[in-house]
């Protein structure tokens, strides 16, 4: 009879650890590919490959967050490559269910552009603007979205968005005034931050002044060229005001042209110019699904007195004056 007992003891403990097994959470291999590429393959480009190709010396770098449906932090990648044209891929232990993931991409330079603070939760996540002028290097990607790990294969690819709009600024026909060290391109409002909540919403946030008090671009006037061009990242913006100025030798800063007083929005591209001589102001929406051939002869100006770009701003000066 006690051998009967021993062996039901033990049939009764395997039962019980069989069904206890079922209730363990089992971690499986998921697989993310993360393209960079799409944050700058829809944005319009003077000249081919002025913002595909990274600065010299810059760093794409590509971030991956995946957070649980409480919003907490449970695993995270980071990479860097020398191209937007490289797939992030990344291999992380996940058991089955709802995750929000966060995948974002920036250029590291002779300084940072962006800060990251709260990662460890998806509702005190912030990504804040360190305040430099930074051409193409500033350009961020940021894409926000859900995904459901289930039994068997998971394999998400991401595309990383653009998180604002992009600007090509344009100044031409410069050798006008002799007593002219810089041009450029100010607003009122500038990035200020972005954050997210549980939900995985994201809102911006913005500075703003009464005057036009940050830097977009900036050029060092050089009398051997004709003109200058760069690029410039900024979040959204509701009438976005901007305005064109020469700074001159004697430290006075004149405004040039027209007021520009427009919306600027999300994913889009822009192409800004001021013609020095003829004293006219351009703005052009190039984004692909609305532009129009009426930028054409301005574009066709900027190639002759630009035939190459000129990225002369200095990286490191603060937008706020």
């Amino acid at each position: 009879m006690k051998k009967y007992l021993a062996i039901f003891a033990v049939l009764f403990t395997v039962i019980l650890s069989s069904c206890s097994n079922d209730d363990i959470p089992v971690n499986r291999s998921v697989t993310f590919k993360l393209n960079p590429a799409t944050v700058v393959d829809n944005l319009y480009e003077m000249n081919a490959g002025d913002l595909t190709s990274l600065s010299s010396g810059a760093t794409l770098n590509v971030d991956l967050y995946v957070y649980d449906e409480s919003g907490t932090l449970v695993e995270c990648d980071n990479q860097s490559f020398n191209a937007y044209t490289h797939i992030m891929t990344s291999n992380l232990d996940l058991s089955n269910g709802e995750y929000t993931v966060v995948a974002i991409s920036h250029v590291s330079s002779s300084v940072e552009f962006w800060g990251f603070e709260g990662v460890e939760n998806l509702s005190t996540l912030k990504i804040t603007d360190n305040g430099y002028i930074g051409g193409k290097s500033k350009i961020l990607g940021l894409t926000v979205e859900k995904v459901y790990v289930t039994d068997g294969e998971n394999t998400f690819n991401i595309d990383i968005k653009n998180a604002g709009a992009v600007a090509c600024v344009t100044i031409i026909n410069w050798n006008r005034y002799t007593n002219v060290k810089a041009f450029g391109l100010a607003g009122k409002q500038s990035c200020d931050y972005i954050t997210t909540n549980n939900y995985g919403d994201v809102e911006y946030s913005l500075k703003s002044k009464s005057d036009y008090g940050f830097y977009k671009v900036k050029f060092d006037y050089n009398s051997n060229q004709t003109g200058a061009m760069a690029y410039f990242f900024t979040f959204p913006i509701k009438n976005a005001a901007m305005k064109f100025f020469a700074e001159t030798t004697g430290g006075s800063t004149n405004y040039l042209g027209a007021n520009l007083v427009d919306d600027i929005k999300l994913g889009d591209s822009y192409l800004i110019g001021y013609d020095v001589t003829s004293e006219e102001t351009e703005w052009y929406d190039m984004t692909p699904s609305r532009s129009t051939r009426s930028a054409d002869n301005f574009v066709e100006l900027v190639r002759e007195n630009v035939p190459q770009p000129v990225f002369n701003y200095e990286e490191g000066t603060i937008t706020i004056e």
